[in-house]
């Protein structure tokens, strides 16, 4: 056994430093291993996280888009989408509004613009109302004429509108983004619309549907118009409304509380009364039940004389049965304060109120007085600032309103 003494001796050293080197060796491999396999562990476990996150996105992302095709199926109505977040205190706010007349179709050509304007002169010069008049067709019609000759042909930001509509904006300062009407002599005001306005109610649309917005948005505008500050600081407001069911006819729907609807005296035209009203009817119990028909309003009367042809009797006849239908029974249709097809009033289209042409919707602005206006009905034998009006189904009495009544 002395040869296994003599390699111990002699290789011994080397043993020992390569059983060290190896020991070393291992702990550093050890330790790597550990590193990386802690290193691997983390990657797999932000892979897998990261997976979920995206996962979870594009379910919502789906979530979303299909909420948007659904809203826009042929038979379905996205304006009747739940929940209905109506703003606290709707109903009474309702019954104790000023005026707010909506004049509006979706037959366009019709005289809204003209009527709308012509309304808000109107109640200012003859029964002594502070106005304020909305446009929301971005079209900008009810803009040019109603704003000072100086400033309706330029290009005029509609910050009022979107602030209204969008909900983001006091009142305070939406009013303040105001104009004043053109001759107005009591500090009539407008809300002015322009192009873009079309895009950015289709935008507020397409959020709301998505979730992006919570609040209700069809009832942003009657946030602001049953507001202290409109409510106390005017007599009166009338709304020009685009041919179109958007945004902003919705918020129109949901604040005003008397709908004026004109047609021009043909057939084609009687007949798409009653199919807009039929539209209303459908939404009208679920979200805008105050919402009260004033008049449907014949216009381009072939003359002024009291006689009407046969088309234009049969117009009114259609009319009448397509209210009757699809609204109600009574004397919505109101025969008596027809429009003429008069060259001054085409003429005066677009370019402001002109006085002659004044004169014309004088009678018609005499009727929707008297039938959208507590105290207005004193002709029929009430007492004298009072009258018993019917909103929302249920009867009230109600007194003068706004500035006229502060003064009382």
């Amino acid at each position: 056994m002395q040869w296994v003494k003599d390699v111990a001796s002699e290789y011994g050293p080397i043993a020992s430093l390569a059983g060290g080197i190896a020991t070393v060796l291992g702990f550093l491999l050890g330790v790597r291993y550990s590193i990386w396999s802690k290193a691997w562990n983390k990657v797999r476990d932000f892979w897998r996280t990261d997976t979920r996150e995206l996962k979870a996105q594009n379910s919502e992302l789906t979530d979303r888009l299909v909420r948007v095709r659904d809203a826009f199926k042929d038979d379905n109505n996205l304006w009747l989408r739940e929940p209905v977040g109506r703003p606290d205190g709707y109903d009474r706010h309702m019954h104790e509004s000023i005026p707010i007349l909506l004049v509006a179709n979706l037959k366009g050509g019709v005289g809204k613009t003209t009527i709308t304007a012509n309304l808000a002169s109107y109640f200012e010069r003859v029964k002594g109302e502070r106005v304020l008049a909305i446009d929301l067709d971005h079209q900008g019609s009810l803009t040019s004429m109603l704003l000072p000759e100086a400033v309706a042909r330029t290009k005029r930001p509609a910050e009022a509108i979107k602030s209204m509509i969008c909900g983001s904006t006091g009142v305070g300062d939406c009013l303040a983004q105001t104009a004043q009407l053109r001759h107005t002599q009591l500090d009539s005001r407008l809300v002015e619309c322009d192009d873009p306005f079309g895009y950015f109610e289709t935008r507020i649309l397409l959020e709301w549907l998505i979730g992006d917005r919570k609040e209700d948005i069809r009832y942003n505008l009657a946030r602001v118009l049953h507001s202290p500050e409109i409510q106390q600081g005017f007599d009166r407001i009338v709304i020009d409304a685009p041919p179109r069911i958007t945004t902003g006819l919705m918020n129109a729907l949901c604040g005003s509380t008397h709908l004026v609807v004109p047609f021009v005296l043909d057939i084609l035209s009687a007949e798409r009364v009653g199919l807009f009203l039929e539209t209303l009817r459908r939404m009208r119990g679920q979200l805008f039940p105050h919402l009260q028909l004033a008049g449907v309003v014949g216009t381009m009367k072939g003359d002024v004389s009291a006689t009407l042809r046969k088309a234009e009797e049969d117009a009114l006849d259609e009319a009448m049965r397509g209210v009757s239908k699809h609204w109600g029974a009574g004397n919505y249709v109101l025969r008596n304060v027809l429009i003429p097809r008069k060259q001054a009033v085409a003429d005066a289209a677009g370019v402001g109120v002109d006085p002659a042409v004044s004169k014309i919707f004088e009678p018609l602005g005499n009727k929707l007085y008297g039938l959208t206006t507590p105290g207005g009905l004193q002709a029929t034998g009430q007492p004298p600032g009072t009258s018993t009006l019917t909103r929302g189904g249920s009867r009230y009495e109600g007194t003068l309103s706004g500035r006229r009544a502060r003064q009382a």
